[in-house]
């Protein structure tokens, strides 16, 4: 019985000999002074509020959510007829 117990001690011990592995991956840098205002994104872009872009043909605005909200998130809101018209740009 002795040698039984003995047996178990030895190979438990044995499993806490192992050392033990540390992983460390190297940190992440955040740029967090440039992604402090909200904005939209349209194919990969990022645009600030007021942006104004036309998808399937309409135009579609850069603007908050909810109306109330003085900071909340921004969201594409489709232009209406009240909005004021689009400035002619013209390419240099």
């Amino acid at each position: 019985m002795k040698w039984i117990t003995l047996c178990i001690f030895a190979l438990s011990a044995q499993a806490w000999a192992v050392p033990h592995t540390v992983i460390s991956r190297p940190g992440v840098e955040l740029n967090l002074n440039s992604d402090l205002e909200p904005a939209c994104f349209y194919a990969d872009q990022r645009y600030s509020k007021g942006a104004i872009i036309e998808m399937a043909r309409q135009p579609y605005i850069c603007a908050q959510e909810k109306s109330f909200e003085q900071n909340g998130r921004l969201s594409w809101q489709p232009m209406s007829e009240q909005d004021p018209p689009l400035p002619k740009v013209s390419a240099p």
